[in-house]
């Protein structure tokens, strides 16, 4: 019976030190980031549904033997096929951006004109999959928030408007960076935007995301440094 005890005490002691871990990297990576401006807002849950087809990805890397000088034509075909392959043939590519990490891929609804998804095409192995950040916590519609695909119920509700959500990101910018600004126009998702920065002659460096209900910003850190970019009607 007593060692039974000690198995049990030592056992919740191990339990503990674990949860103590978790909190605690959480707490390292949301001050350590350049996305910690997100905040810790509640709701941020990982569910099954429709995006879990979409996590899987589509690996490309088979079909191209030089992936780090793929054409950005390619690219868009590829995408095209992981769009169809998860039930999206009502989402279409708007602007591939390349970036020395990955190429960044925002699509949208071809009916309404609102952002739907972005992805990431891995330079190194080919593989496209949903950008992770905002387009993830954030999208209420097509992300990690939403069981599956719902209708547009979410259309109208965002608080913030397109400008507003530009000034947010200017004010930002000028705590964290000597030269980068928001760009002129952003991109309108379901719970946020997507917004180009640009240096002082106007030159695309990167991009962010503004939440549409609570003005948070959430620098994208993970492309690299610009290359160039593509906009499709």
């Amino acid at each position: 019976m007593k060692n039974i005890k000690k198995f049990l005490i030592a056992s919740i002691i191990l339990i503990a030190i674990g949860a103590v871990g978790l909190v605690s990297t959480g707490i390292i990576f949301s001050l350590s980031s350049p996305a910690a401006t997100f905040g810790t807002g509640t709701g941020y849950t990982f569910r099954q549904g429709n995006m879990m087809g979409m996590m899987r990805g589509f690996n490309s890397g088979n079909q191209y033997a030089d992936i780090q000088n793929i054409s950005f034509e390619k690219v868009k075909s590829a995408v095209e096929k992981y769009l169809n392959d998860i039930g999206l043939q009502n989402v279409k590519v708007k602007e591939i951006m390349e970036f020395s990490n990955n190429y960044y891929i925002e699509t949208i609804e071809e009916k309404t004109g609102f952002g739907a998804i972005e992805l990431l095409f891995d330079k190194t192995s080919g593989a496209i999959f949903p950008e992770y950040g905002p387009n993830m916590m954030w999208n209420q519609k097509y992300g990690m928030m939403n069981s599956g695909f719902a209708g547009n119920q979410y259309e109208n509700n965002m608080r913030i408007d397109e400008q507003k959500a530009i000034e947010l990101a200017n004010n930002y910018l000028s705590k964290v960076s000597q030269n980068e600004f928001a760009g002129d126009e952003g991109q309108k998702f379901y719970g946020y935007y997507t917004i180009d920065t640009v240096n002082s002659d106007g030159a695309v460096v990167g991009m962010l995301s503004v939440n549409g209900f609570t003005g948070q910003v959430w620098y994208h850190s993970w492309h690299g440094t610009f290359i160039e970019m593509k906009e499709y009607e």
